[in-house]
C-alpha cells in the first residue's frame, strides 16, 4: 500500500512540476511583452519612433523592389528551370508585366477619371435625394408605427447637412492632396520598380547574403522558417488578388446591368474593400447601396441583394476553389487582428492584418515545435 502512495505521490508531483514549468514559461512570455512594451513607450517619449517611420518613408522604395522581385521571382524561376538564362527570364517577366499595367491602367483610369468626376458634380443631387428618401421613409414608419420620429429625422438631416458642408468645403483640399499623392506615389513606384528589376536578376542569392550573416547553428532553422512564411504569404497574396480581381469583374458587370452611377468606381472600391475579411465586402457593398438608394428604392434593394449574393459566391465558392486564401486562424482572432491593426494604421491596417497575424502564427508554432513553449501542435 505505501508504495501504491509513493508512486501516486511521484505521478502528481511530476504533473505538478510540469505544470509550474509552463507557467514560468508563460511568466516569461508576460515579461518579454513588457518590456517590449516599455521600450515603445521609451522610443514614442524620446521620438524615435517618429525617426524610424521617417527613415522608412525614404527608403520605401528599397522595400517595395524587394516586394516586387519576391512577387516575380516564381515566374523568373520557372522560365530559368526551363532552360532560359535568368536575365532573359527577368526581361521577359518585367516587360510582361508592365505591358499588362499599361493596358489595364489604359482601359480603367480614363474612365475612372470621368466617373469620378461624375460623382463629385452630382454631390448635392445624392444628398437631396438621400433627404429625399429619408424623409419618405420616416414618413412611412410613422403613419404605420403612430409614433413621433421628427426629432430622430432632424437630427439625421443635419447630420447629412453638415456631412455635405464638410465634403464640398475639404473637397479642394483632398484634390490638391491627391495630386500630391498621386505624384509622389508615381515617382516611389518608378524607383521601387528599377530597385525590383536589378534585384530580381539575382534574387535567389539575397537570402544566401542574409543567411550567411548569422551564426552557423540559426542558419538551417532561419532558412527552414523563411520558406514556410515566404510560401504562405505567397500563397495568400494570390488567392487574395484572384478573388479580388474575379469580384472586381462581376461587381462592375452587375452595377452596369443594374444601372448604378460610377460602376467601375464602385466595382474597384467594393474589391479594395474585399481585402478585409469578413466586414471588407459590406463595407464597398453599404456604399454602393447608398448611391444606389439615392437614384432610386429598386436600384438600393437590388445592390444589397446583388452583393449577398456576390458574398456568398466567394465564401461557398471561391474561397473552397482558391485554397490559397486560407490562413488557418479562427475568425475571432481575424476579428481581433482588424481592430487593433485598424485602431493604429486605419483601412490599410485591416488590409495587413491577416497575413500578419498568419506569419506571426507561423514563428510562434514553428519555436513551439522546436522549444515546446506550450506544447501547441499536442
Amino acid at each position: 500500500m505505501e508504495k501504491k502512495k509513493n508512486n501516486l505521490d511521484v505521478k502528481k508531483l511530476n504533473e505538478i512540476f510540469n505544470i509550474g514549468s509552463k507557467v514560468l514559461k508563460l511568466l516569461y512570455f508576460i515579461l518579454g511583452v513588457l518590456i517590449i512594451y516599455v521600450i515603445s513607450l521609451v522610443f514614442k517619449e524620446w521620438g524615435i519612433i517618429k525617426f524610424l517611420l521617417n527613415i522608412i518613408k525614404v527608403i520605401s522604395p528599397l522595400f517595395y523592389g524587394i516586394l516586387i522581385a519576391w512577387l516575380l521571382n516564381p515566374f523568373v524561376t520557372k522560365l530559368n528551370n526551363k532552360g532560359m538564362s535568368r536575365t532573359f527570364s527577368t526581361i521577359i517577366v518585367y516587360f510582361t508585366l508592365i505591358v499588362l499595367v499599361y493596358l489595364f491602367s489604359l482601359a480603367l483610369i480614363p474612365s475612372l477619371v470621368d466617373q469620378i468626376n461624375d460623382v463629385v458634380s452630382s454631390i448635392p443631387t445624392i444628398l437631396t435625394d438621400l433627404k429625399d428618401w429619408v424623409n419618405n421613409l420616416f414618413v412611412k414608419i410613422s403613419d404605420r408605427s403612430l409614433v413621433d420620429l421628427s426629432n430622430v429625422k432632424k437630427e439625421l438631416f443635419t447630420s447629412i447637412e453638415v456631412f455635405g458642408q464638410n465634403l464640398t468645403t475639404n473637397l479642394p483640399k483632398m484634390a490638391i492632396n491627391l495630386i500630391q499623392s498621386l505624384v509622389s506615389g508615381i515617382g516611389t513606384i518608378v524607383i521601387s520598380f528599377i530597385v525590383g528589376f536589378y534585384m530580381l536578376f539575382n534574387f535567389p542569392s539575397i537570402k544566401k547574403h542574409f543567411l550567411n550573416i548569422l551564426p552557423k547553428k540559426m542558419k538551417k532553422d532561419t532558412n527552414k522558417l523563411l520558406d514556410l512564411m515566404s510560401n504562405t504569404l505567397l500563397e495568400y497574396i494570390k488567392g487574395t488578388l484572384s478573388i479580388s480581381f474575379i469580384l472586381f469583374l462581376v461587381n462592375y458587370i452587375g452595377f452596369l446591368i443594374i444601372g448604378l452611377k460610377a460602376p467601375a468606381l464602385f466595382a474597384l472600391f467594393c474589391a479594395i474593400t474585399n481585402l478585409i475579411p469578413y466586414v471588407g465586402p459590406y463595407i464597398g457593398g453599404a456604399v454602393a447601396a447608398i448611391v444606389g438608394f439615392t437614384q432610386s428604392t429598386f436600384i438600393g434593394i437590388v445592390i444589397i441583394v446583388f452583393i449577398v449574393i456576390c458574398q456568398a459566391l466567394e465564401s461557398y465558392v471561391l474561397q473552397p476553389v482558391v485554397m490559397s486564401k486560407k490562413t488557418n486562424l479562427h475568425p475571432v482572432t481575424i476579428l481581433v487582428g482588424l481592430l487593433i491593426f485598424g485602431s493604429f494604421f486605419g483601412i490599410f491596417g485591416m488590409i495587413i492584418a491577416t497575413p500578419i497575424i498568419a506569419l506571426l502564427k507561423i514563428v510562434y508554432v514553428f519555436l513551439d515545435e522546436k522549444y515546446g513553449f506550450f506544447e501547441y501542435k499536442q
